[in-house]
Formats: structure tokens, sequence, C-alpha cells
């Protein structure tokens, strides 16, 4: 699923105008409760945008209106953190802002500058790590250390330091598009250990099936001349 330039800026001009984040810290917020632990929906996420001094909205339309664009774009990053990075390239990306410089130069890499690129998609996603932090926690192993690591050190601008967590030096812009383009497959990784049979072949038990039934694969043909030619 795919929504449109249009709808997209919409749906960043209602947040960002009421107060509640941007596009970025919304797909970090909403790829974090489909990676995340525990079954968290739509609702739950909007809840959270209404922390830390959102604005009402102006009226019931447009209330609805971004109701309407948030549960679409809830779907968007549903497909995308379901599917394979390595099929999807460029379109597995998180949606993320980027320095006005890029539309001067053909390549990005040659870009000097210091622009915080996927701070705010780290920041939605911690966002979700403090919300249903004690599910986290629990989920929490060695194996999500290094992503834990990447979200500190993307969100390390808007970081305040602590005693028990001084602060982290600040990513040079190449460092961050490494991270960035490993987003993907970090989230792979999470969605196939939150779903383990996703993207398995379903084996069909033979048995509850009459070699002279129709195969339940829809290929028109005996169960005993298709899928169970072989039993």
């Amino acid at each position: 699923m795919q929504m449109s330039e249009t709808k997209l800026g919409r749906l960043d001009d209602l947040l960002s105008s009421t107060n509640r984040y941007s596009l970025e810290t919304l797909d970090g917020l909403f790829s974090a409760a489909l990676v995340g632990p525990i079954e968290v929906d739509v609702d739950a996420c909007m809840a959270v945008l209404e922390l830390g001094g959102a604005t009402p909205w102006s009226s019931d339309a447009e209330r609805g209106e971004a109701d309407g664009l948030l549960r679409e774009f809830w779907q968007v990053i549903a497909d995308r953190v379901a599917a394979d990075p390595a099929v999807l390239g460029e379109e597995s990306l998180p949606f993320i802002d980027s320095p006005e410089e890029f539309d001067d130069i053909e390549d990005v890499s040659t870009y000097t500058g210091d622009f915080p690129i996927a701070s705010d998609w780290a920041v939605g996603f911690r966002f979700a790590l403090n919300e249903w932090g004690e599910e986290w926690s629990e989920w929490t192993d060695e194996s999500l250390y290094p992503f834990i690591g990447m979200l500190m050190t993307l969100s390390a601008d808007q970081t305040d330091p602590t005693p028990d967590m001084p602060a982290l030096p600040l990513p040079s812009f190449e460092e961050r598009m490494g991270l960035l383009n490993e987003i993907p497959f970090q989230l792979a990784a999470l969605y196939r250990r939150r779903h383990p049979q996703h993207g398995q072949t379903v084996r069909r038990d033979p048995s509850k099936v009459g070699r002279n039934d129709a195969c339940s694969c829809g290929s028109g043909k005996k169960f005993k001349k298709c899928c169970g030619s072989g039993v």
C-alpha cells in the first residue's frame, strides 16, 4: 500500500501544526509498535501523539481527516516492515526529512553538512520504548543491544545527558546515512522475531485431505494429482 505525496504532505501539516510531532517521528513510533513485543494498535499510538502539549484540532472535520490519514499511514508502515527490505530496496527506508541542499546535489555522498538525518525517527521509536517500557525491557536481550545503540546514536542530538548516561558523541552525516540504511534490516529482524511464522512455507497435513478431494492449493486438480502426488 502506498500514500500519495499529497496525502503525506497533508498529514505532516496536520501533525506539525497541532504540535503532534512530525511524519518522521510518527514513522518511528508506528514502526516500533508494529515490530515490538506486544500487540499495539493504531489507536494506542495515536494516544501517544496527544502527549507533550498537543493542541486541539480546529474542528471535528479536521480531526476526522487526520484520523483517516493516520490509519492509512499505519497500514503503509505495516506493509513495509512485513516485507523483505532486500526486495523493496529504497522503498524500505522510513519517511525522513532531508536537508534542502539535497535538491541541489546529484550525489548525496558529497554532502558536507551536519543535518541530523533520522534523528526524529529514532526519537519516535524511543517514544514506544518508553510507553511500553516494561514489555520492551522483558523482551530486550543481547541481540537487541546493537539496534538500541543505533537509536541512541541517531537521537544523540536530542538526548540530555544524565548521571547514568553521559552525552554521546554526535555522529557524522556519513555515519547517520550508514545507520539509516541499516534500519530496514533491523526492523525486518524484529518483525520476524515478533512473528516467527512470517514468510515460512505452510505444510499441509495430507491426512486431513482426501486423495480424491480437490487440492486446497487452488489448482483445480485432485489432491493425489497435485500436492499429494508424493504422498
